[in-house]
């Protein structure tokens, strides 16, 4: 059976995007740069095997790859130049690298692993050493070449979705939201996490969805107060909150969002833990504007948590970017870097307090950044009153 593009897009469509990354180059003087993270390369190629290195060069696109990506980089891909390697990687690699003359050639170090840098330089070494016997340029003439470490370069260009990665990711969550409303007429007391995970990623699938952008989370009772759990086979009880994290990977883009089930009548902790969240979560998303900078918007949500008294049980940030992968720039935290919000950029919105032994609440939406403000992009009922359960 032929595998199928993930996504179809034109020769000309990704050139505009390979034309910003050669823009970049040129500013760090670069005349290759290694593309070792799939997001990367799919989003530059539309290739979306595994265990394959790109080069992209001032004129040229390289694939390195092997035998079972081969007919899948010509259905995907068919206008690269593909080196099928038949050894160890960094030896095909290398070969490559000295056919396209690259000289100073980048490499993204948060993807890019020594092990990986290590086996490339001996093996580019190899071929500078070994004597040249057919006077191809490919041994004894090699020019030297200088890896050079990078960070976010390409994660700094994939931030901002242009049209078609907006409307994929409204796709996303459409068939996320999808999966979801049909899995909760199904919830009942004492069905596992477990059998409710599984049920939601067979929804998420049978709707067309590639699969889960994550592993699913389903936290009942006092588990949702662990941010990141891992279903089990906890039971679900009544009188407890159920939190659920999903999202969906429709056509290589990712959703993401969660809802906090009370299934019958919880503590006025929890409900007042879940009225605190949605209102910080309310006053962040009408502040969301291009301009407005990533540490301000989580300000505006932690200032609302802080006053009702939880401030220290909602100790992770605002949200994050989402794209071909479920976190992505930028990053709306209390630490670290900040920087401004544009159109384009879309962002998870989603505020959560936790009570150890109790339980926990977190709401998350997706939100689209645009000229003038901002565009919720997914639309389940947030309320309590609407995420309450008999």
């Amino acid at each position: 059976m032929q595998t199928k593009p993930v996504v179809t897009r034109s020769k000309a469509y990704l050139k505009a995007r390979q034309r910003i990354v050669r823009e970049a180059m040129r500013e760090l003087k670069l005349n290759g740069l290694l593309l070792t993270h799939p997001a990367d390369l799919a989003y530059l190629t539309n290739f979306t095997g595994d265990d394959s290195v790109g080069l992209i060069t001032e004129k040229d696109f390289f694939l390195v790859t092997d035998f079972r990506y081969k007919e899948q980089a010509d259905l995907e891909a068919g206008w690269l130049k593909v080196a099928i390697r038949e050894g160890k990687m960094a030896e095909t690699l290398a070969e490559t690298v000295v056919e396209s003359k690259a000289t100073r050639l980048g490499f993204e170090a948060n993807f890019t692993t020594v092990g990986q840098v290590d086996s490339l330089e001996r093996a580019l070494q190899a071929l500078k050493d070994k004597p040249s016997t057919d006077g191809n340029g490919r041994a004894g003439q090699a020019a030297p070449v200088e890896l050079i470490g990078l960070e976010e370069v390409m994660a700094n260009i994939r931030k901002v979705k242009d049209d078609h990665e907006i409307d994929l990711i409204r796709k996303s969550v459409a068939v996320a939201e999808e999966a979801f409303e049909a899995i909760r007429s199904e919830i009942q007391v004492g069905q596992t996490e477990n059998y409710l995970a599984g049920l939601l990623l067979l929804e998420l699938r049978s709707r067309g969805a590639s699969g889960s952008s994550f592993p699913v989370i389903v936290a009942a009772g006092a588990n949702s107060s662990l941010p990141h759990y891992r279903p089990s086979e906890s039971l679900v009880q009544r009188d407890q909150p159920l939190l659920i994290d999903w999202g969906a990977v429709s056509k290589g883009y990712c959703s993401d969002l969660t809802r906090t089930l009370m299934i019958g009548r919880v503590s006025s902790r929890i409900k007042q833990a879940y009225k605190v969240a949605l209102d910080a979560q309310e006053a962040a998303i009408r502040f969301l504007r291009p301009g407005v900078t990533t540490l301000q918007a989580d300000r505006v949500a932690r200032d609302v948590v802080e006053r009702a008294g939880f401030g220290k049980e909602f100790g992770h940030g605002l949200g994050h970017g989402i794209g071909r992968e479920i976190h992505e720039l930028p990053f709306m935290r209390k630490i670290g870097g900040e920087e401004e919000l544009r159109p384009g950029m879309i962002v998870t919105v989603e505020p959560g307090i936790y009570l150890p032994g109790e339980g926990g609440v977190r709401i998350e939406d997706d939100v689209l950044i645009t000229h003038s403000g901002n565009e919720v992009l997914s639309s389940l009922d947030r309320t309590f009153e609407g995420c309450h359960m008999e």
